[in-house]
């Protein structure tokens, strides 16, 4: 490989100047070299990857911890996940695209919300359009269909509006 890249005029030019510098010149030069080298070497490749390195260690511990504390609290966990949402087949007494719809525009209307369009989407879907409404509002009114009616979010897409905290929302809701 030296011997095509000696061949290159720029490189045959750069060792014509190395030759003829003085001894002690070209002992600094590869002196410095080395240390340009052993530098690149280690801001490059060997700092970084001690980093990940310690990075990885750290996040692992934390994740072991996190996992002890869930296993230690895992009965109360369980506890405030029922009281919190209780099974979801007694609160949802939804049972096809009509029931559902019905459920879906009647709270939209308790929460202020207007809906510009809805339609069915299969049995147990509803697709909804909604302008220019209140983003608050929107995640207020999702959360109470999941709670209070076990109807979850399949699709959703919300696009922000001129003003801060509006926005238009197009979503899939399933039972």
């Amino acid at each position: 490989m030296w011997n095509r890249l000696s061949k290159y005029p720029p490189v045959q030019k750069l060792v014509t100047q190395y030759d003829h510098l003085p001894r002690r010149d070209q002992q600094a030069l590869m002196l410095l070299a080395v240390a340009v080298t052993l530098a690149i070497v280690y801001f490059a490749i060997w700092r970084p990857a001690v980093e990940y390195r310690r990075d990885a260690d750290v996040e692992r511990k934390n994740a072991a911890e996190l996992v002890n504390w869930m296993q230690a609290n895992q009965a109360r966990i369980q506890q405030l996940a029922q009281s919190r949402n209780p099974d979801r087949s007694s609160t949802s007494t939804l049972s096809d695209s009509r029931a559902l719809m019905s459920t879906v525009t009647r709270s939209a209307g308790e929460a202020g919300l207007t809906l510009q369009r809805f339609e069915p989407s299969g049995e147990r879907a509803i697709r909804v359009w909604m302008e220019k409404v209140p983003f608050n509002q929107v995640a207020a009114w999702l959360e109470k269909l999941t709670t209070d009616y076990g109807i979850q979010v399949d699709q959703a897409a919300l696009d922000r509006g001129d003003d801060p905290g509006i926005v238009s929302v197009r979503l899939t809701l399933q039972i």
